[in-house]
């Protein structure tokens, strides 16, 4: 039954075609809009995104002491460390693929020929090299005995400490000679200490915490604070400046940074910022894509101002199927198919418009990415990799299906009228 339904659907559109692509233009149009707005918004999230930094920095979290300092010393004495507990209990929270202790210390001084440079000292865990999201602009990345991981900013960081004016000299600390010097102040003294190491490698720079620093074996570090500060350091009591803690994805990172506050510990990171902004582009596709909707609105009236004429045209018709058996339902059906139909022909048009569009659009801005010449446009076309409109297969059946959905809303009040039409009356309209 609901074939023949369906087929008697077709024929009767098939009738008025003039009338069906005119009323199928108007969803076309709103479709298009709405399925073009909300995928500009994924292109520029997916920019945003891209800003922010590898899928890497998605993954990793910094972790803080809970404590808050006040003008006269901490405020909330009682608040988590950053001991050797902590670092045990992170491990125990789901979704955390390695935890990363940091220690630091200032006092190093790198001497190479007449030039001079004063980077910071981080002690990790070579075990844990893998999981720290760096990548190697030279050498190795290891941490043996006796070795140095070198900053990716450090090799340009060197000066004459004898010239009046400070200038930048870049040492290849692969290639040249130089020497360590750890010096430390203690009771009102000075003492320094000469470090036999040499350079593993060089770290890609990444505008990171390690940029500016060098890195060097957790065991080794307990072993320069201890010959530094003449006494024994218990691991387990050892307060670290910070913890990176790297998560098994990024979706799981977000529900361990949750963990750890409620542990009562501050945390950073990209993915924080990146929660943000999906929400704020997510308000902005309910906002752009309801103004894209006012043109389906529109396009609505049309689809019921057509289904309200075909009404006035067969009453007749109608009057006659009611005669020979047909229900109100059976009415009521092929006007909603037919309504639905024009729903389904306006947003499949409004699809292929918006593809079509949307190469034309991400050709023009890659074309501006490559220009020379000014480029009119509020953001970095270099960011947008082409891709200013993104519609991916869930957009484009969102938009087949919202116009579907529009076709039978408009189309439902004349086949509710068309239904209940009075047989006889129906047959004696002119």
């Amino acid at each position: 039954m609901f074939g023949e339904l369906a087929g008697l659907a077709f024929r009767n559109l098939a009738r008025a075609r003039a009338r069906l692509i005119m009323t199928a233009g108007g969803v076309m149009v709103g479709t298009a809009a709405v399925i073009l707005l909300i995928a500009m918004t994924l292109g520029l999230q997916g920019a945003a995104e891209r800003g922010i930094g590898s899928s890497a920095s998605l993954t990793e979290l910094t972790v803080y002491s809970g404590i808050m300092m006040g003008p006269n010393g901490p405020i909330n004495e009682d608040a988590p460390q950053l001991n050797g507990e902590a670092v045990a209990a992170f491990w125990r929270i789901p979704g955390v693929a390695a935890v990363i202790p940091i220690l630091s210390a200032y006092g190093l001084e790198i001497k190479a020929g007449d030039y001079l440079s004063t980077p910071g000292i981080v002690g990790i865990d070579p075990a844990l090299l893998p999981y720290l999201g760096v990548t190697l602009a030279q050498g190795e990345l290891s941490l043996e005995p006796g070795q140095f991981l070198v900053g990716g900013r450090i090799p340009e960081s060197f000066f004459d400490p004898t010239a009046t004016e400070w200038k930048p000299v870049t040492v290849d600390l692969l290639e040249e000679s130089f020497r360590v010097t750890f010096r430390t102040y203690a009771n009102g003294q000075e003492s320094s200490r000469r470090l036999n190491v040499s350079v593993a490698g060089v770290l890609q720079p990444s505008n990171g915490f390690f940029d500016y620093s060098l890195l060097m074996r957790f065991d080794e570090m307990i072993k320069l604070w201890e010959q530094a500060n003449g006494r024994d350091y218990d691991p387990d009591e050892v307060q670290y400046e910070q913890i990176i803690i790297r998560t098994t994805s990024r979706d799981t990172t977000t529900s361990v940074a949750d963990a750890l506050r409620e542990m009562g510990y501050q945390t950073g990171g990209a993915v924080d910022f990146l929660n943000q902004l999906n929400g704020f582009f997510g308000q902005m596709r309910l906002l752009l894509g309801g103004v894209g909707g006012v043109a389906l609105v529109v396009a609505a009236f049309g689809v019921a101002n057509t289904m309200t004429m075909a009404i006035l045209e067969r009453t007749r018709e109608i009057g006659l199927m009611k005669a020979v058996g047909a229900a109100d339902r059976h009415i009521l059906i092929v006007f909603l198919i037919e309504a639905s139909l024009v729903g389904l022909a306006g947003g499949a048009a409004g699809v292929g418009i918006s593809l079509v569009l949307r190469n034309v659009i991400n050709q023009a801005i890659g074309n501006m990415g490559t220009n020379t010449g000014p480029v009119f446009l509020p953001i970095d076309p270099s960011m947008i990799q082409g891709n200013l409109i993104v519609i991916p297969f869930e957009l484009m059946a969102f938009g087949v299906g919202l116009a579907v959905l529009v076709g039978l809303g408009a189309g439902l009040y004349p086949a509710l009228r068309a239904a209940r039409l009075e047989p006889v009356v129906a047959l004696k309209t002119e």
